[in-house]
């Protein structure tokens, strides 16, 4: 292991060290069992079909997305088992390599450039940003007192940003050739170009008004049901008292947030710190909000993981060559 990686897997464990240690430092533990064996069972079906929900839109729109790199429409069901593929190794492997693990398994198993996959994977990841944001600040209207007012002012700064940038990349292709406005600026800088084409090359299908929509409502679709799951979770705890539909959503958004902290794969620590704060926010106890962010946790991570995992092996790789491909081609 290099001393890179060392460090890089010491900090996201220490880190997740110290936020295990803030959600359990408050817990009455035996209270916390207690919560969790009084969970309705029942609720856990409807959570696990938001899960794959969630995979299928995911699916639907990487089709949309990957529509120009070829001449027949991507098959939903390769599409689905890749996405599941790539949110399992985020949740095993350090440092988030299942975006660029799904995008080199859809090169080789779709026959589409390495490229085209990366650059569809990056303009997801902004319309996640552009969706999430978006239900976020809607949400908040029916949530008074929760939410400051400059966190909500810089959400729609970044909304702004996020739409504009996919404006902007979805109309730079031309400017990006030889001779281009862009391209003479950023000569200089490979590669910064090479990274600004790529995602010029994912954006480019949204020019089309048709697919730039479907894209955007398949993005809203996706976050929307996701927060179905945070709504169940509360029915599963009998915490309907302190968790409506809006709260979920702000809880999804939070969630989502804090994925960009660094910590061991799959959020593990940072999920639970977090989603119990907010929870506790809303008139939970801490042990009350610690079970919820448990069980939320645990229905998320098994379901996607195990899926996903069962998936790569059928695709005869295991996640140790996974690991060692996506690594050789960072």
């Amino acid at each position: 292991m290099s001393r890179k990686k060392l460090i890089s897997g010491v900090v996201a464990f220490a880190i997740t060290g110290f936020f295990l240690w803030l959600a359990l430092r408050k817990v009455d533990f035996a209270a916390l069992g207690q919560a969790l064996s009084q969970a309705r069972l029942r609720w856990i079906v409807p959570m696990c079909v938001i899960v794959y929900l969630d995979l299928l839109v995911r699916a639907l729109r990487w089709r949309v997305l990957l529509s120009r790199t070829r001449a027949l429409p991507a098959p939903v069901w390769d599409l689905f088992k890749l996405s599941a593929i790539g949110l399992a190794v985020n949740n095993v492997l350090l440092l988030r390599l299942g975006e660029l693990a799904r995008a080199g398994l859809a090169a080789r198993r779709l026959a589409i450039p390495a490229a085209a996959a990366l650059a569809s994977v990056a303009i997801e990841r902004a319309l996640d940003v552009a969706a999430l944001l978006t239900i976020f600040i809607l949400a908040e209207r029916y949530v008074v007192g929760v939410v400051p007012v400059h966190v909500v002012r810089a959400a729609m700064l970044l909304l702004a940003g996020a739409i504009g940038a996919l404006i902007v990349l979805a109309a730079a292709e031309s400017s990006l050739a030889p001779g281009g406005f862009a391209e003479r600026r950023l000569r200089p800088w490979p590669r910064v170009h090479t990274f600004v084409e790529q995602l010029a090359l994912g954006a480019a299908v949204l020019r089309s008004p048709s697919a730039a929509a479907y894209a955007a409502l398949l993005s809203l679709t996706l976050w929307t049901v996701d927060a179905g799951l945070y709504w169940a979770t509360a029915r599963a705890l009998g915490l309907e008292a302190v968790m409506d539909y809006p709260r979920a959503v702000l809880t999804l958004s939070w969630a989502g947030a804090i994925s960009a902290i660094p910590a061991a794969p799959g959020g593990i620590g940072t999920f639970e710190a977090f989603v119990a704060s907010i929870l506790h926010t809303f008139g939970a106890t801490p042990e009350a909000g610690l079970a919820y962010a448990l069980l939320a946790h645990m229905v998320m991570y098994l379901l996607v993981t195990v899926t996903g995992l069962v998936f790569l092996s059928r695709e005869g790789v295991s996640l140790a060559q996974l690991r060692e491909e996506v690594e050789r081609k960072k």
